[in-house]
Parts: structure tokens; C-alpha cells; sequence
């Protein structure tokens, strides 16, 4: 805990916030709940410290995100054929 605090005496307290807002934006980024990760990303983006990570990490959920709905676009395509395929076979 000593080592934490000492790294952030060397640091300005807005690169202390956008550690924070990355921290808090990866923690979520972790388990998967990517429209509140971006908002964090986004909030440390602002802060103009290191815009390079931020847009990075942006980046890297964008990516997350489309893969998703692009998952649950597939999904809800079978669940249409096998819906329509069942109906079929009970007239």
C-alpha cells in the first residue's frame, strides 16, 4: 500500500485522477459492462493526460461492442428460424 502512495506523491493530482477514471474504466471493462466503461474512458479522455491511452482504451471497447451486438444479432437470427421452423412443423 506504501509503494501505491509513494508512485503517487512522483504524480500531479489530475494524472492521479486519470489513473482513477482508467482504473475505474477497466475494472468495468473486466466484467464486461462496456457502455459504463466507456463513460469512464471517456471522463479521463478530458483530462487531456494521456490521450493516447484513453483513445486506446476506447478503441479496445468499441471493438468489444460490436462483436457483442453482432453476437446477439446471430442469436436472435436462429432463435427467428428455429421459431419459424417449429411453427412450420405444428400446421
Amino acid at each position: 500500500m506504501t509503494h501505491q502512495n509513494d508512485d503517487n506523491e512522483s504524480l500531479s493530482p489530475q494524472e492521479i485522477k486519470f489513473n482513477d477514471l482508467i482504473k475505474r474504466g477497466d475494472d468495468l471493462f473486466s466484467i464486461s459492462i462496456y457502455r459504463y466503461a466507456k463513460d469512464w474512458y471517456a471522463r479521463a479522455l478530458e483530462l487531456h493526460v494521456n490521450d493516447e491511452l484513453a483513445e486506446q482504451k476506447l478503441n479496445e471497447l468499441s471493438v468489444k461492442q460490436k462483436f457483442e451486438q453482432k453476437t446477439i444479432l446471430t442469436i436472435l437470427a436462429v432463435a427467428v428460424v428455429v421459431i419459424g421452423v417449429v411453427w412450420i412443423m405444428n400446421i
